[in-house]
């Protein structure tokens, strides 16, 4: 604006019934005379009409005829006309008003007249815009829906400066709620019963009324018996008697509970059923993770997915069972503390892990189908009903071997049995076992033969036709064609690692073993002088232990055993 406005210290009927003639600065009712491209021309009782730009009109454009209050803005405006503003008009009108209801937190009027990015914007004599999250206590799903509706809303922040008002729905709903609620949560604790009535149904649960705020009753706590459908069990208006299980005074959160109110059916059970015992039970459900059968009316017990079968791949309860269909099954276990009742139908036959421990000890050799080949190792059935797991670290001695690139399902080998757990349903098996470990016959001061497999500057690796993988330092370095006396320099040639090929055939003689990490140190200098100790022992007839170089007093001091 060219020319800052002051707002005058008159009412609203009192500033519409100005002058028609009134200047600049003043605000006055006027007709919507016509329409243009850009303007609205309005009659505000000068000799011409004036200009209301359309850019202020949010929403629906006003029509011909409309009464609406202006600003007037400059008296020579576009094409000699008069500029004026509807929206200052209303601010100026209207910001008094909501500068006092947001000192006093007082509750304003409103109509929701458009939705833009974030939220919406609510007409409350200036354009405020409320946010998603404070239109409702709870998330909205079509804020379109809000569009048209009259709210009442609290201011939350304004910028008279900016023209910018924030405003809250929500804010105001908790207000009134936290009034309403202050009673009951005057007197509210963990552990009171209380008489509620039913509010609202779920697949979750149920909302209860305990007295002008609402408490969730999970669908888990509804009864001891399962429930799958809380309208089975409830429905809306029903009074009923809840206990207060959990209360947080910071959310005003609260769990109510019906089913601790009831007899409990697991007390007791351990003396009417012991554990192991085989008794019959009728399927009441069926799940992805397994089957519900009840043993008793009230107690109900999960037959999980893998205690179905021993031999087969169940993979659903509904291939082999049916809801209603009676059945006999095994105790396994009850757990009062979490409400838990184990059941199995696998076991009320024959065990074959307790079978297969007795047949196949650990050590034993056995033979099998592959049935899946993982990352970590390979699946075998032994026989049915018992599987074991070769894993990837016992398939090779010396290779970081791949199953993948070892087996396919449908192949058939033989391994050795590791480790077998009857309890736990586990078989580990050994494919390298049947074999000795090379590690445990190499022996320092042997001599070893291999293949130069990489060059790098601290020396060379090798492998050794036994498989192992040894390295070469390059202070133990002296290659074949490079070991003689050279008169010009008066010494040893000594080798670095890019004398070497890959690929190459050397002997060496290892020097160092760590079983451990599996690691081999070797030495082509120590076998080179070991070759010339045998050379000179055999041809001199003597037992003297030094080497050629020695002897004729080539080698230099590092050469020195």
């Amino acid at each position: 604006m060219e020319n800052e406005i002051m707002t005058e210290d008159l009412g609203m009927e009192e500033i519409l019934a100005q002058s028609p003639g009134a200047e600049t600065g003043a605000v006055i009712e006027s007709t919507v005379v016509s329409l243009s491209d850009s303007y609205l021309l309005v009659d505000v009782g000068l000799k011409q009409e004036a200009a209301l730009p359309l850019k202020e009109f949010s929403g629906d454009i006003p029509f011909t005829g409309s009464k609406l209050p202006v600003l007037i803005l400059r008296m020579r405006g576009p094409e000699g006309r008069s500029l004026v503003s509807w929206r200052q008009a209303r601010e100026k009108l209207h910001w008094d008003r909501l500068t006092a209801a947001h000192e006093k937190n007082e509750p304003i009027e409103g109509k929701v007249v458009k939705r833009i990015k974030g939220g919406v914007l609510a007409d409350v004599g200036v354009d405020a815009f409320m946010p998603a999250s404070q239109i409702d206590e709870k998330p909205v799903a079509d804020i379109d829906a809000w569009v048209g509706r009259e709210v009442r809303v609290l201011v939350l922040e304004m910028d008279r400066s900016k023209g910018n008002v924030l405003v809250s729905r929500r804010r105001l709903l908790e207000q009134e709620r936290a009034i309403k609620r202050a009673v009951t949560l005057g007197n509210l604790k963990e552990g009171l019963v209380m008489q509620g009535k039913v509010t609202g149904l779920t697949n979750f649960g149920a909302f209860i009324d305990v007295g002008g705020i609402e408490g969730l009753l999970h669908i888990s706590d509804m009864d001891w018996i399962r429930v799958t459908n809380p309208k089975k069990v409830l429905s809306v208006g029903q009074e009923v008697d809840v206990k207060v299980l959990k209360y947080d005074p910071a959310t005003h959160r609260i769990s109510l509970g019906r089913k601790q109110l009831l007899p409990h059916p697991l007390d007791g059970l351990d003396k009417r059923i012991p554990l192991g015992t085989v008794v019959k039970g009728k399927v009441t459900g069926l799940s992805a993770f397994g089957a519900f059968v009840e043993i008793e009316p009230g107690v109900e017990g999960l037959i999980h997915l893998s205690e179905l079968s021993w031999t087969e791949k169940i993979q659903h309860p509904k291939d082999v069972l049916k809801v209603g269909q009676m059945i006999d099954v095994r105790l396994l276990a009850v757990d009062r503390a979490k409400e838990k009742v184990s059941l199995s139908l696998k076991r009320v036959g024959l065990n074959p892990w307790e079978e297969a421990a007795r047949t196949f000890p650990v050590g034993t050799v056995v033979e099998g189908e592959v049935t899946h080949v993982a990352a970590f190792g390979v699946f075998v059935r032994i026989r049915p009903g018992v599987e074991a797991l070769l894993k990837s670290q016992d398939l090779s001695w010396t290779e970081m071997a791949s199953p993948s690139k070892m087996f396919k399902a449908g192949d058939k080998l033989k391994a050795r049995v590791l480790e077998m757990d009857v309890g736990k349903e586990k078989m580990a098996l050994g494919l390298k076992q049947l074999t000795p470990d090379p590690m445990t016959v190499l022996k320092v001061g042997h001599g070893v033969k291999g293949k130069v497999t990489n060059i790098v500057d601290f020396g060379i690796f090798v492998k050794l036709d036994s498989g192992l993988d040894g390295l070469v330092r390059i202070a133990e370095l002296t290659h074949q064609s490079s070991k003689f006396y050279d008169p010009q320099e008066e010494h040893v040639l000594k080798d670095t690692p890019d004398k070497f090929k890959e690929g190459e055939e050397i002997a060496a003689t290892v020097i160092k073993i760590n079983k451990k990490e599996r690691k081999i140190e070797l030495s082509i200098k120590r076998y080179d002088r070991d070759q010339e100790k045998e050379l000179l022992k055999k041809y001199s007839g003597t037992r003297d232990t030094r080497t050629l170089a020695e002897t004729t007093g080539w080698g230099d001091g590092e050469n020195q055993p």
